[in-house]
């Protein structure tokens, strides 16, 4: 089977990753990147796309949903309950007043084309559920802190952990947004180095595949122990 896809993009640099599974199918993680772009790489691997999942619902993570979705109309999308209201009608809207409430609505100007286009997102197809199993192959993880809906996806047999915004490369996810909570979030990030340290990490945002055990001493030194 393939290895995992990684392209950056979008207004913050968000990283967008296709997933291989079994009979040459996949999945795509947190859409930010141009839609075609996707799509290009998705075609050149072979690979037929089934299901977009996010790992939250910040903006960001999901740049180019509405217009991969319009690609690929079959794929179920799927996101946790807690964050559910970032997708559906008037979604934009409220991506737009968090922006504000949280003294971000200058992202509003890189953003502005998007939200004149599509007023509203996709719904979600089904919830990411804590302990639920995807495509026989990886494990949900609710990881709430970065906001309520936060999930990590786990696949034990392949040791590699899609993280979102939870955890970075010697770093974690910003907890002063709708929804952060640090205790929370120091609680997930505990949870995800009990996971065997060379377990390799695609988080959300900058470098990827590196192992728990490049990150921990960073964390916990900066964070876990605060």
């Amino acid at each position: 089977m393939k290895d995992i896809f990684c392209l950056t993009g979008g207004v913050l640099g968000t990283n967008t990753y296709i997933v291989p599974l079994a009979n040459n199918e996949c999945f795509v993680v947190d859409p930010a990147v141009d839609a075609e772009r996707i799509a290009e790489k998705i075609a050149s691997a072979g690979l037929r796309l089934t299901a977009i999942l996010l790992t939250h619902g910040h903006y960001d993570h999901m740049e180019s949903l509405q217009e991969l979705f319009l690609l690929y109309p079959q794929a179920k999308i799927a996101i946790h309950s807690e964050d559910a209201k970032s997708l559906g009608k008037d979604a934009l809207l409220r991506h737009y007043a968090e922006f504000a409430s949280t003294g971000l609505v200058q992202l509003y100007a890189a953003f502005q084309g998007d939200f004149e286009k599509k007023p509203h997102l996709p719904e979600a197809d089904f919830f990411l559920k804590e302990g639920e199993v995807f495509e026989n192959e990886w494990l949900v993880l609710h990881t709430p802190g970065h906001t309520r809906g936060c999930i990590c996806l786990y696949n034990e047999k392949k040791k590699q952990l899609l993280s979102g915004d939870t955890l970075f490369y010697m770093g974690w996810g910003r907890t002063d947004l709708e929804g952060g909570d640090q205790r929370a979030l120091q609680t997930s990030l505990k949870r995800l180095f009990d996971l065997p340290s060379e377990t390799k990490v695609f988080p959300g945002h900058e470098q990827y595949g590196f192992s728990l055990a490049e990150t921990n001493a960073s964390v916990t030194r900066g964070f876990l122990t605060i």
